[in-house]
Protein backbone atom coordinates (compact mmCIF):
# COMPACT_ATOMS: atom_id res chain seq x y z
CA UNK A 1 0.00 0.00 0.00
CA UNK A 2 1.12 3.47 -0.79
CA UNK A 3 1.56 5.65 2.25
CA UNK A 4 -0.88 8.54 2.52
CA UNK A 5 0.53 11.88 3.52
CA UNK A 6 -1.88 14.04 5.45
CA UNK A 7 -0.88 17.62 6.16
CA UNK A 8 -2.42 19.42 9.07
CA UNK A 9 -4.03 22.80 8.22
CA UNK A 10 -1.52 24.49 10.52
CA UNK A 11 1.36 23.11 8.44
CA UNK A 12 -0.16 24.42 5.21
CA UNK A 13 -0.70 27.85 6.72
CA UNK A 14 2.85 27.91 8.04
CA UNK A 15 4.19 26.99 4.60
CA UNK A 16 2.20 29.73 2.93
CA UNK A 17 3.35 32.22 5.55
CA UNK A 18 6.98 31.20 5.02
CA UNK A 19 6.67 31.69 1.25
CA UNK A 20 5.00 35.08 1.76
CA UNK A 21 7.81 36.09 4.13
CA UNK A 22 10.48 35.19 1.56
CA UNK A 23 8.67 37.17 -1.15
CA UNK A 24 8.41 40.22 1.13
CA UNK A 25 12.12 40.07 1.99
CA UNK A 26 13.09 39.80 -1.68
CA UNK A 27 10.74 42.61 -2.63
CA UNK A 28 12.18 44.84 0.08
CA UNK A 29 15.80 44.05 -0.89
CA UNK A 30 15.28 44.76 -4.56
CA UNK A 31 12.60 47.39 -4.27
CA UNK A 32 14.83 49.91 -2.52
CA UNK A 33 16.72 50.45 -5.78
CA UNK A 34 13.55 51.36 -7.68
CA UNK A 35 12.21 54.94 -7.95
CA UNK A 36 9.76 55.52 -5.15
CA UNK A 37 6.20 56.46 -6.00
CA UNK A 38 4.93 59.64 -4.45
CA UNK A 39 2.51 59.23 -1.60
CA UNK A 40 -0.93 60.86 -1.42
CA UNK A 41 -1.05 64.52 -0.43
CA UNK A 42 -3.28 64.04 2.56
CA UNK A 43 -4.89 61.14 4.35
CA UNK A 44 -8.66 61.48 4.60
CA UNK A 45 -11.82 59.47 4.09
CA UNK A 46 -12.71 61.33 0.89
CA UNK A 47 -11.23 60.50 -2.54
CA UNK A 48 -7.91 62.25 -3.03
CA UNK A 49 -8.69 63.92 -6.31
CA UNK A 50 -8.05 67.49 -7.28
CA UNK A 51 -10.25 69.94 -9.14
CA UNK A 52 -9.59 73.48 -10.25
CA UNK A 53 -11.95 76.43 -10.49
CA UNK A 54 -12.48 78.65 -13.48
CA UNK A 55 -11.39 82.27 -13.72
CA UNK A 56 -8.87 84.63 -15.24
CA UNK A 57 -5.48 82.96 -14.89
CA UNK A 58 -2.28 84.86 -14.26
CA UNK A 59 0.93 83.16 -13.19
CA UNK A 60 2.24 84.38 -9.84
CA UNK A 61 5.54 82.50 -9.64
CA UNK A 62 7.94 80.15 -11.41
CA UNK A 63 6.88 76.49 -11.91
CA UNK A 64 9.02 74.78 -9.32
CA UNK A 65 8.69 73.46 -5.80
CA UNK A 66 12.18 74.38 -4.64
CA UNK A 67 11.39 76.29 -1.49
CA UNK A 68 14.96 77.54 -1.29
CA UNK A 69 14.36 79.50 -4.49
CA UNK A 70 13.47 83.19 -4.16
CA UNK A 71 10.56 82.63 -6.58
CA UNK A 72 8.90 80.00 -4.37
CA UNK A 73 5.83 81.69 -2.82
CA UNK A 74 5.34 81.72 0.93
CA UNK A 75 2.92 78.98 2.05
CA UNK A 76 0.40 79.26 4.89
CA UNK A 77 -1.34 76.02 5.89
CA UNK A 78 -4.31 76.68 8.18
CA UNK A 79 -6.87 74.49 9.92
CA UNK A 80 -9.86 75.46 12.05
CA UNK A 81 -10.69 73.90 15.42
CA UNK A 82 -12.63 74.39 18.60
CA UNK A 83 -10.84 74.02 21.95
CA UNK A 84 -11.85 70.49 22.85
CA UNK A 85 -9.29 67.98 24.06
CA UNK A 86 -9.97 65.74 21.05
CA UNK A 87 -9.12 68.55 18.65
CA UNK A 88 -6.02 69.35 20.70
CA UNK A 89 -4.80 65.83 19.86
CA UNK A 90 -5.82 66.22 16.22
CA UNK A 91 -3.94 69.50 16.06
CA UNK A 92 -0.82 67.95 17.54
CA UNK A 93 -0.85 65.31 14.78
CA UNK A 94 -1.27 67.98 12.09
CA UNK A 95 1.75 69.83 13.44
CA UNK A 96 3.75 66.65 13.93
CA UNK A 97 3.26 65.37 10.40
CA UNK A 98 3.86 68.82 8.94
CA UNK A 99 7.20 68.70 10.75
CA UNK A 100 7.87 65.11 9.68
CA UNK A 101 7.32 65.73 5.95
CA UNK A 102 9.05 69.13 6.15
CA UNK A 103 6.03 71.11 4.98
CA UNK A 104 7.31 74.47 3.68
CA UNK A 105 6.06 77.71 5.16
CA UNK A 106 3.79 78.33 8.11
CA UNK A 107 1.23 76.06 9.81
CA UNK A 108 -1.49 77.84 11.79
CA UNK A 109 -4.18 76.42 14.04
CA UNK A 110 -7.20 78.76 14.12
CA UNK A 111 -8.95 78.05 17.42
CA UNK A 112 -12.42 79.49 18.01
CA UNK A 113 -14.48 80.04 21.16
CA UNK A 114 -11.77 79.22 23.71
CA UNK A 115 -12.17 80.17 27.36
CA UNK A 116 -9.38 82.14 29.05
CA UNK A 117 -8.26 78.96 30.81
CA UNK A 118 -8.15 77.04 27.51
CA UNK A 119 -6.21 79.85 25.83
CA UNK A 120 -3.66 79.85 28.63
CA UNK A 121 -3.19 76.07 28.37
CA UNK A 122 -2.83 76.14 24.57
CA UNK A 123 -0.37 79.03 24.61
CA UNK A 124 1.75 77.07 27.09
CA UNK A 125 1.50 73.94 24.91
CA UNK A 126 2.69 75.86 21.85
CA UNK A 127 5.54 77.49 23.72
CA UNK A 128 6.76 74.25 25.32
CA UNK A 129 6.00 71.68 22.60
CA UNK A 130 4.68 72.84 19.23
CA UNK A 131 7.17 75.67 18.69
CA UNK A 132 9.99 73.17 19.27
CA UNK A 133 8.90 71.38 16.09
CA UNK A 134 9.14 74.61 14.09
CA UNK A 135 9.15 78.32 14.92
CA UNK A 136 6.69 78.72 12.01
CA UNK A 137 3.99 76.69 13.79
CA UNK A 138 1.52 78.95 15.59
CA UNK A 139 -2.00 79.31 16.98
CA UNK A 140 -4.51 82.10 16.39
CA UNK A 141 -7.57 82.64 18.62
CA UNK A 142 -10.90 83.94 17.36
CA UNK A 143 -14.32 84.61 18.86
CA UNK A 144 -17.17 82.14 18.35
CA UNK A 145 -18.88 82.78 15.00
CA UNK A 146 -21.50 80.02 15.34
CA UNK A 147 -24.35 82.53 15.79
CA UNK A 148 -23.10 85.19 13.39
CA UNK A 149 -26.17 84.90 11.15
CA UNK A 150 -28.76 84.43 13.89
CA UNK A 151 -28.80 80.63 13.95
CA UNK A 152 -26.38 78.26 15.67
CA UNK A 153 -24.03 76.66 13.12
CA UNK A 154 -20.59 75.83 14.46
CA UNK A 155 -19.06 75.40 11.01
CA UNK A 156 -19.27 79.16 10.44
CA UNK A 157 -16.07 79.20 12.47
CA UNK A 158 -14.09 77.86 9.51
CA UNK A 159 -14.67 80.70 7.00
CA UNK A 160 -15.06 83.49 9.54
CA UNK A 161 -12.16 82.19 11.61
CA UNK A 162 -9.96 82.28 8.51
CA UNK A 163 -11.17 85.80 7.75
CA UNK A 164 -10.31 86.83 11.32
CA UNK A 165 -6.80 85.37 10.97
CA UNK A 166 -6.26 87.08 7.60
CA UNK A 167 -7.24 90.43 9.11
CA UNK A 168 -5.75 90.31 12.59
CA UNK A 169 -3.17 87.51 12.46
CA UNK A 170 -1.63 87.79 9.01
CA UNK A 171 -2.62 91.47 8.67
CA UNK A 172 -3.25 90.92 4.98
CA UNK A 173 -4.41 94.42 4.05
CA UNK A 174 -1.39 96.01 5.70
CA UNK A 175 0.97 93.65 3.82
CA UNK A 176 -1.11 93.17 0.68
CA UNK A 177 1.70 93.70 -1.80
CA UNK A 178 3.81 91.02 -0.11
CA UNK A 179 1.00 88.53 0.59
CA UNK A 180 -1.18 88.58 -2.54
CA UNK A 181 1.09 86.00 -4.22
CA UNK A 182 1.34 83.82 -1.10
CA UNK A 183 -0.39 80.44 -1.05
CA UNK A 184 -3.17 80.01 1.55
CA UNK A 185 -4.28 76.45 2.29
CA UNK A 186 -7.15 75.15 4.42
CA UNK A 187 -7.13 71.62 5.82
CA UNK A 188 -9.39 69.92 8.35
CA UNK A 189 -7.92 68.95 11.72
CA UNK A 190 -8.59 65.25 11.10
CA UNK A 191 -6.14 65.22 8.17
CA UNK A 192 -2.43 64.48 8.24
CA UNK A 193 0.20 65.20 5.62
CA UNK A 194 1.99 62.27 4.02
CA UNK A 195 4.16 64.53 1.86
CA UNK A 196 4.62 68.29 1.48
CA UNK A 197 1.60 70.11 0.06
CA UNK A 198 2.64 72.95 -2.26
CA UNK A 199 1.17 75.07 -5.02
CA UNK A 200 2.81 73.29 -7.98
CA UNK A 201 1.37 70.01 -9.30
CA UNK A 202 3.36 70.00 -12.53
CA UNK A 203 5.30 66.83 -11.72
CA UNK A 204 2.85 65.42 -9.18
CA UNK A 205 0.90 62.16 -9.46
CA UNK A 206 -2.35 63.68 -8.18
CA UNK A 207 -5.41 62.75 -10.21
CA UNK A 208 -6.90 65.74 -12.00
CA UNK A 209 -10.69 65.68 -12.14
CA UNK A 210 -11.88 65.48 -15.74
CA UNK A 211 -14.58 67.89 -16.85
CA UNK A 212 -15.80 69.14 -20.20
CA UNK A 213 -13.42 72.08 -19.97
CA UNK A 214 -10.48 69.71 -20.12
CA UNK A 215 -7.40 69.67 -17.87
CA UNK A 216 -5.83 72.92 -16.66
CA UNK A 217 -3.17 74.33 -18.96
CA UNK A 218 -0.92 75.02 -15.97
CA UNK A 219 -1.01 72.59 -13.05
CA UNK A 220 -0.44 75.17 -10.35
CA UNK A 221 -2.36 77.28 -7.87
CA UNK A 222 -2.45 80.74 -9.45
CA UNK A 223 -4.46 83.93 -9.37
CA UNK A 224 -7.91 83.02 -10.63
CA UNK A 225 -7.16 79.28 -10.40
CA UNK A 226 -7.71 77.93 -6.86
CA UNK A 227 -7.57 74.18 -6.26
CA UNK A 228 -9.39 71.80 -3.93
CA UNK A 229 -10.11 68.12 -3.43
CA UNK A 230 -13.28 66.85 -5.05
CA UNK A 231 -15.91 65.36 -2.77
CA UNK A 232 -18.92 63.19 -3.57
CA UNK A 233 -21.47 65.97 -3.09
CA UNK A 234 -22.55 66.14 -6.73
CA UNK A 235 -24.97 69.04 -7.13
CA UNK A 236 -26.13 68.66 -3.52
CA UNK A 237 -25.24 72.23 -2.44
CA UNK A 238 -27.54 73.54 -5.19
CA UNK A 239 -30.59 71.54 -4.05
CA UNK A 240 -31.75 74.41 -1.87
CA UNK A 241 -33.66 77.63 -2.40
CA UNK A 242 -30.88 79.52 -4.18
CA UNK A 243 -32.89 82.74 -4.37
CA UNK A 244 -33.12 82.72 -0.58
CA UNK A 245 -29.45 81.82 -0.09
CA UNK A 246 -28.29 84.54 -2.48
CA UNK A 247 -30.95 87.11 -1.59
CA UNK A 248 -28.23 89.69 -0.97
CA UNK A 249 -26.04 88.52 -3.86
CA UNK A 250 -28.41 88.37 -6.81
CA UNK A 251 -25.57 88.60 -9.34
CA UNK A 252 -23.61 85.66 -7.93
CA UNK A 253 -22.10 83.41 -10.65
CA UNK A 254 -23.46 80.43 -8.68
CA UNK A 255 -26.96 81.37 -9.86
CA UNK A 256 -25.86 80.99 -13.48
CA UNK A 257 -24.01 77.68 -13.12
CA UNK A 258 -25.12 74.92 -15.46
CA UNK A 259 -26.05 71.50 -14.09
CA UNK A 260 -22.75 70.09 -15.43
CA UNK A 261 -20.83 72.82 -13.65
CA UNK A 262 -22.78 72.24 -10.44
CA UNK A 263 -21.89 68.54 -10.44
CA UNK A 264 -18.29 68.80 -11.60
CA UNK A 265 -16.83 72.14 -10.53
CA UNK A 266 -18.37 72.98 -7.18
CA UNK A 267 -18.31 69.89 -4.88
CA UNK A 268 -14.90 70.78 -3.51
CA UNK A 269 -13.51 70.32 -0.03
CA UNK A 270 -10.23 70.53 1.87
CA UNK A 271 -7.46 70.86 1.12
CA UNK A 272 -8.48 74.21 -0.34
CA UNK A 273 -5.64 76.16 -1.96
CA UNK A 274 -5.64 79.70 -3.36
CA UNK A 275 -3.40 82.73 -3.65
CA UNK A 276 -3.63 85.40 -0.98
CA UNK A 277 -5.35 87.72 -3.43
CA UNK A 278 -8.11 85.17 -4.16
CA UNK A 279 -8.48 83.86 -0.61
CA UNK A 280 -8.89 87.32 0.85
Amino acid sequence: KKAKFVFAPESILFGLFFIWLIVCVQFYRHGTDQPQRQQPLALDSAPNRIIQSSGVISDNSQPNNNNDDDTFPEHYLTFSTACSSSQDWQSFLVFYYAHKVQQPGHVIRIASNCSDKQKEALIKLHENVISKLSPKFSIHFTPDFARISGDNYKYYNKPFGLQHWLKYGLKYEENKEKLEDAIIMILDPDMILLRPLTYDFTDSNVIIHRSKRGPPKVRKVMHGQPWASIYAFGDGPFRVDLKHVFANHTKSPALRATHEEQENNYPGGPPYMATGRDMN
